[in-house]
């Protein structure tokens, strides 16, 4: 019988190219993935984390840092994020004064100052005739005869009722006057929908004011209540799921979830496009050329820059033999990651795709075939090791020598 220690040449052959595939594919998907950074929509783990199944699906969807995308409905939340974006995109392309100040109308609106009030104005030379005073709160609204202005309150706003209310005050009355009165209820109350900052229209998508919006589409107010508590109901089957009836039931709780997630969600992240591709708008092409905008540490960025690196790393030094045992315990441990994060368990849901795998799937089998790799010197038989090898002898020769 043959020494089993004692391998063929075309198994060794076989090894190394096996090591050498597998690295090629990590280096791939890493490389691929950094390409797509500098692109409008970079590569990101959230969806695949947010996916998550099994028994530690917790872990891994809260490594993506709002696993349910409730931050995206929350008012206070975004605006924060909004604010911090402004900062860094201001000192990133040190804006001048002009762009500042476009920046910041952007956000809290285009109005005018009056008296340290927030406004916008309409040119109205008097009320008409037959009209003593205006039928809506002056906190909102209200004519100066000596200014011959008209004047809404930036922060109030004039809804619309509020037009109808004034619109009443001429109803049935074709008159100049009359005519010029409509006309200037109408600019301004179309002024403020254009004038509105992104702080105001995120108010009103999330509070609650399509029609000041102008988009009926976007009353959430609703909706939202109706999503926490789909959210809720979710989450209580889910710690109760064991029997395969439980799991069918809970992929119907979720389908019904996920179109209502998109729905509610989609509006803001417009938003947030549109205010970004607004101030991408404000720079000059020398700030362009310094890049985009660096993104905050977040828990999802960090997995995302490990991943990436992992990839491409591990990759390169499997392909190049180089400290190739270690490269593989560590790219076995990732892909044991990815398989963690959606094993195909009994009872558990399949991955979303054209995959259809039972306790092993392909990440697994990567993990096995690496770890078997690591068992063999396969970087000394063919890779940099065997120079590597090769210096730590000499290195301990003279050492010994010297002794």
């Amino acid at each position: 019988m043959k020494d089993p220690r004692r391998l063929a040449l075309s198994a060794v052959v076989f090894l190394v190219v096996l090591r050498i595939a597998i690295g090629w594919q990590l280096l791939y998907e890493g490389l691929w993935k950094i390409g797509t950074l500098q692109t409008p929509s970079p590569w990101t783990a959230a969806g695949y984390l947010k996916n998550s199944q099994g028994p530690m699906r917790t872990t891994f969807r809260n490594l993506a840092g709002d696993p349910d995308d409730l931050g995206w409905l929350d008012y206070d939340t975004v605006i924060a994020r909004w604010d911090d974006w402004a900062n860094r995109f201001r000192n990133r392309y040190q804006l001048d004064e002009k762009q500042t100040a476009a920046l910041r109308r952007l956000l809290d609106g285009a109005h005018s100052v009056v008296k340290d009030r927030k406004v916008y104005v309409e040119a109205l030379d008097h009320l008409p005739s037959g009209v003593e005073k205006l039928n809506v709160s002056s906190k909102v609204i209200w004519f100066d005869a000596n200014a011959k202005r008209l004047y809404v309150d930036a922060e109030m706003y004039l809804e619309p009722d509020d037009r109808a209310k004034l619109e009443s005050l001429v109803k049935g009355r074709t008159d100049a006057e009359a005519q010029t009165f409509r006309t200037a209820v109408e600019r301004i109350f179309e002024r403020q929908k254009k004038g509105m900052g992104y702080r105001d229209r995120l108010a009103g998508a999330l509070k609650g004011n399509p029609d000041l919006l102008g988009n009926e589409a976007w009353q959430r107010v609703g909706k939202l209540q109706q999503y926490r508590e789909q959210l809720r109901l979710y989450k209580d089957h889910l710690a109760k799921a064991s029997t395969e009836f439980q799991w069918d039931h809970l992929k119907f709780l979720n389908e019904k979830l996920q179109p209502l997630r998109v729905e509610l969600t989609g509006p803001i992240r417009t938003l947030e496009k549109e205010l970004k591709d607004k101030a991408d708008d404000l720079l000059t092409t020398d700030q362009r050329m310094r890049g985009p905008v660096s993104q905050p540490w977040t828990s999802i960025r960090i997995v995302d820059t490990l991943t990436i690196a992992g990839l491409t790393i591990l990759g390169t030094l499997l392909i190049v033999g180089l400290l190739t045992r270690f490269a593989a315990v560590s790219a076995a441990f990732m892909l044991f990651g990815f398989y963690l994060a959606m094993p195909p368990f009994p009872g558990v849901p399949e991955m979303p795709g054209p995959e259809h795998s039972f306790i092993i799937n392909k990440n697994l089998i990567e993990v096995i075939a690496l770890l078997g790799i690591a068992l063999m010197p396969t970087g000394v038989w063919f890779g940099l090791d065997s120079l590597l090898s090769r210096c730590c002898r000499r290195c301990c020769s003279k050492s010994k020598s010297k002794a």
